[in-house]
């Protein structure tokens, strides 16, 4: 296994803006949006690109930053979905998912 280390000064220098042009923190990109309005985030190598970092660098930057700026509360509430949703198609399939859109054009 490899060690990866970025230095504290890179780390602070570059997370909030890691951060915001990563998909971790998804800003208008809702699907209420239209596709002009919505600014999906960037990859790890497209923002290493934008900022002058390598690959590596910006994942650890991420990695790290995301740890930071949820809590475990937040990552528990993701797995709840994640597991929920992965039960739901297994007994299901894809209807466990887009039922909810049939559901809801029938009433309108």
């Amino acid at each position: 296994m490899s060690f990866f280390f970025v230095d504290p000064e890179t780390y602070k220098k570059y997370k909030d803006q890691v951060l915001a042009l990563s998909q971790s923190i998804q800003v208008n990109y809702t699907e209420r949006l239209t596709p002009d309005k919505r600014k999906p985030g960037l990859s790890d190598e497209q923002i290493a690109e934008k900022l002058g970092l390598g690959r590596r660098t910006v994942a650890e930057i991420r990695c790290v930053g995301e740890r930071n700026y949820y809590g475990v509360d937040e990552w528990e509430k993701a797995q709840e979905f994640k597991e929920k949703q992965c039960r739901a198609f297994a007994e299901r399939g894809v209807s466990a998912s887009t039922k909810k859109y049939v559901e809801r054009r029938k009433v309108e």
